[in-house]
């Protein structure tokens, strides 16, 4: 059965979009929201570095007939690490935001 997309076609697409997520993160960032800038610039390299996890894990291996899609070990790992990771974010984000806002209300006061 032949993939709709080729671990080598996807590893270009998922650069890219890495690198376009950096920039843009870094841009508008550096432009409009300071801090909150670093943590969006920081997803681009997170994806690309959770990306390659992912193909590490799932990977199929001839040698040892390690096949890592077929275990629920693999599945449970990268679901508590894909939540752990957006809650982390998430709880980044808040903090830089109210204390962002915080600075700004306290200056126009």
């Amino acid at each position: 059965m032949q993939e709709l997309i080729s671990p080598s076609q996807s590893e270009p697409l998922v650069l890219l979009l890495s690198g376009v997520l950096l920039m843009g993160g870094a841009l508008y960032g550096a432009k409009i929201l300071g801090a909150r800038g670093v943590l969006l610039g920081a997803i681009g390299p997170l994806v690309f570095a959770l990306w390659q996890f992912h193909k590490w894990i799932t990977r199929y291996d001839l040698q040892t007939e390690y096949f890592g899609l077929d275990k629920v070990w693999v599945l449970m790992l990268e679901i508590v690490l894909f939540v752990a990771l957006g809650a982390a974010a998430g709880i980044a984000w808040k903090k830089i935001r109210f204390t962002t806002e915080d600075t700004e209300n306290t200056e126009k006061n």
